[in-house]
This record gives structure tokens, C-alpha cells and sequence, in this order.
């Protein structure tokens, strides 16, 4: 899957042309209200106007042609046929052999997912590989039980991870604060599918893998505040924060305190 951003003040004055093609399926989302798109069908038009949060996806194996009005503002995801099969696995759906083409729909659940992979951190998108990874699997995930061409199968009893696999996947959280993770390496140690082990993470921890990679940041941040003099930029990094405005804003959330007044109260 591949993921972009498209906007501008105002429409293209020229008609849209994209030729068909082999690369899957487009996906499209407004971030925000007043875009309106003319579509041209092979003996009709349709006309559309965009909210925030709707979507339209279309196949890339036919011709396209639209005409766009006013402001738009689209977070784009271009899912190839094999990402498909992919993300039907993921979702424990059997015989996904395509999505459903639609011209505008509300999916707020779909603009929630795709918000977080593209709101900024410090100014900048500096996610980690394991936010992105676990945001991109939740994606594949709804998009197959929404827009797949089969319904979504039950997936049976609730899941729960045993303490020894919790005790793994912390180590091995630990040893990767940077969240240079994947959720698949994640769910490879539990020997389950990345549908599967999300649902038992979350089942059984009440988080998820992210949440939980931050809370573990922020507990060896305060191991090193209590037994180094480290400055809280060298903390920041050492604990796979993007820098030390960043450590100050999680931490704050999540304490109550800032680390410099969190470390001070501890020293005396």
C-alpha cells in the first residue's frame, strides 16, 4: 500500500484523465468539507460533492475522468491486487477477489485511521515504523471487511496471551524502543496472524501494541532520569523519542508532570 497527499486552493481548470492501468485501486478521502468532482461513466455523468470524511474508491482498470470545483484537500491510498489478498488474510476473510468501486461515501472510522498516520509530530510526520505498520494493518483490515466483495466472517472466541508470550513481546519491545517493530514480527512471537494477535493484544493488555511501546518508553525514560545526569535531549533519543519537545508532551500526558519537574521532585 502507498499512502499520499493531495490538496490545493483550487481545482485543476482541465478534466482529470487517468487511463486504465494494472496498479489495483485508488482510495480517496476528504479531509476536509467543499470539494465537488463531475464524474464521467461510459454513458453517463455523476455529480458528487465531498464532506469530510468521504470517500470514493475506484479500480484502476478503467478509464477515469473527472472534472473537480473549488478546494480539495484528499489522503490517497493506492492498494495493489496482491496488498488485497494481503489484507483479506489479515481480516480472516476468505475469497476477497476485489473492492467495491464507490463515488462518495462517509467513513469516519476510515478518516480517524488515516488522520493519525498523516497528523504531525513536532511540526513534521515522524511516526515510528511499528505506528505505521499497526495504523496501515487496522486500515487493510476495515478496508477489507467494508469494501470487500465477501462479508466479514466471525472470528470465533476471544483470544488472550498467555504471561510467557506478554513477558516475550515486552522483552521485545524493549529492546527496540526506537519502534523500529513490525506488528507481523510482533504476531510471528505469539505464532498467530496479524488480525488474530491484534484482537488478543488488545484483549488481554487493553492497548495497543503502540500504546504499549509508549508506555514502555516512558518507563526507561524515568529509570535513566533517577540513576543518570543524562540531559533530557539525550534522554529523549536514547528512548526512541523524535526529540525532546516530543518526550516533554507524551510524558506530560501521561504523568501529569513534565520530566524536568518529575526528576527534580526525585532527587531531593
Amino acid at each position: 500500500m502507498n499512502f499520499y497527499r493531495k490538496g490545493a486552493l483550487s481545482a485543476p481548470k482541465e478534466r482529470v484523465i487517468t487511463p486504465a492501468n494494472n496498479r489495483g485501486y485508488l482510495l480517496g478521502l476528504s479531509a476536509s468539507n467543499g470539494h465537488r468532482r463531475r464524474i464521467f461513466h461510459e454513458h453517463h455523468s455523476s455529480l458528487h460533492d465531498f464532506e469530510e470524511n468521504s470517500v470514493y474508491l475506484r479500480s484502476f482498470a478503467e478509464d477515469y475522468q473527472a472534472d473537480l470545483h473549488g478546494t480539495f484537500d484528499f489522503l490517497l491510498l493506492e492498494v495493489s491486487e496482491a496488498a488485497m489478498a494481503i489484507m483479506a488474510d489479515e481480516a480472516d476473510i476468505k475469497g476477497v477477489v476485489a473492492l467495491e468501486c464507490v463515488s462518495e461515501r462517509p467513513d469516519p472510522v476510515l478518516g480517524g485511521l488515516l488522520a493519525a498516520l498523516f497528523s504531525p509530530v513536532g511540526g513534521e510526520i515522524n511516526k515510528s515504523a511499528l505506528f505505521v505498520d499497526q495504523i496501515s494493518v487496522a486500515i487493510g483490515i476495515h478496508l477489507a471487511q467494508h469494501y470487500g466483495n465477501r462479508p466479514a466472517q466471525s472470528l470465533g472466541r476471544r483470544r488472550m496471551l498467555s504471561t510467557r508470550l506478554l513477558a516475550a513481546l515486552q522483552s521485545q519491545v524493549r529492546s527496540n524502543l526506537d519502534g523500529q517493530l513490525s506488528v507481523e514480527e510482533l504476531a510471528r512471537t505469539c505464532n498467530l496472524s496479524t488480525s488474530a494477535f491484534l484482537q488478543a493484544f488488545r484483549e488481554t493488555t487493553g492497548k495497543t501494541p503502540h500504546q504499549w511501546l509508549t508506555l514502555e518508553r516512558i518507563e526507561k525514560a524515568k529509570d535513566v532520569m533517577l540513576s543518570s545526569t543524562q540531559s533530557l535531549r539525550d534522554i529523549a533519543i536514547l528512548c526512541g523519542f523524535a526529540d525532546q519537545s516530543h518526550f516533554t508532551r507524551v510524558f506530560l500526558k501521561m504523568t501529569g508532570a513534565t520530566p524536568a519537574s518529575w526528576r527534580r521532585i526525585r532527587q531531593f
